[in-house]
């Protein structure tokens, strides 16, 4: 299984549902937090600007859309 972090914010409906997604199919993700240092140097790192961002594997994807969640879990 590809490793999964999802970067969120407390206040973003996208994040909520990106989270919602992957506890309904009982994915393990590592959820990171923008608001903290740690988060915020993580985020930048990726060159991100909005939430949430999704990191599975090496792939990076910019907002949630369960169709791209779907075929970077398959690649």
């Amino acid at each position: 299984m590809k490793r999964i972090v999802l970067y969120t914010s407390s206040k973003c409906p996208h994040c909520v549902a990106a989270k919602q997604y992957f506890d309904s199919k009982k994915l393990t993700y590592r959820l990171c937090d923008v608001g903290t240092p740690r988060g915020r140097k993580e985020h930048a790192a990726l060159g991100a600007r909005g939430v949430p961002v999704i990191k599975i594997g090496d792939r990076v994807l910019h907002g949630f859309s369960v169709k791209a969640v779907e075929q970077a879990l398959k690649d």
